[in-house]
């Protein structure tokens, strides 16, 4: 492991990885409970929410790192008990506990044999896997569901955290060609998140000022 960056400097990305992160979470719950919808992607919430309890509660590879990730962990199950709570009117019925159980599951046991499989203790392959795909499905959700549950300061927090992430872990593994990869489309999708939200964002206010416009 190599630290290409001083050490100061590692310290300044590491604390910027909690905070925007945790201020993600919040803004998910928040717009969750306010939009009474779930914020997050289902199939990300569970690879998530796995992967904060496999490396809080199973593996912890330090204390510092423990504490933050089950806080994430428990953050993600109040976003987790939003899913099941606003799902309990969907159309068509699906067995939805079923379904979220198995991935439950299937995504612990990947992130453990991923861990095994690369000598992980730090879960990064997997971390920044979970992030690609979490990158993808949000862009995913926005074009479903429009802003439900999402918005500009979602889309900020998760690509600052994001990013401060892969700069702090280039630093410790510059070789590494597939994290490099996983890097650099992380943060082009995290850009196309953020300027989806702002377009929707702006067409929202204008319909909203037409409108106001047209009651006078």
């Amino acid at each position: 492991m190599e630290h290409l960056l001083p050490l100061q400097i590692e310290r300044i990305l590491q604390f910027c990885i909690v905070f925007f992160w945790t201020i993600a979470y919040i803004w998910v719950i928040y717009k969750g409970f306010r939009d009474r919808t779930c914020g997050m992607p289902i199939v990300a919430l569970c690879a998530n929410i796995t992967w904060e309890f496999l490396f809080s509660l199973v593996m912890p590879y330090h204390p510092l790192q423990q504490i933050v990730t089950l806080l994430w962990f428990l953050l993600d199950c109040i976003i987790l008990f939003q899913f099941f709570y606003y799902s309990k009117n969907l159309s068509p019925k699906w067995p939805i506990k079923p379904i979220v159980f198995s991935l439950l599951v299937i995504a612990l046991l990947l992130h453990y044999g991923m861990a095994i499989e690369f000598h992980d203790p730090e879960g990064k392959y997997s971390a920044f896997g979970i992030n690609l795909m979490m990158s993808i499905l949000f862009i995913r959700m926005l074009l479903k569901q429009d802003l439900y549950g999402q918005s500009i300061f979602i889309a900020y927090s998760k690509m600052v955290g994001s990013l401060c992430a892969s700069i702090w872990c280039y630093s410790l593994n510059p070789n590494s060609i597939l994290l490099n990869m996983l890097y650099i489309l992380i943060f082009i999708l995290d850009i196309v998140y953020i300027l989806l939200v702002y377009s929707k964002s702006v067409k929202i206010i204008h319909r909203s000022t037409i409108t106001h416009r047209s009651l006078y």
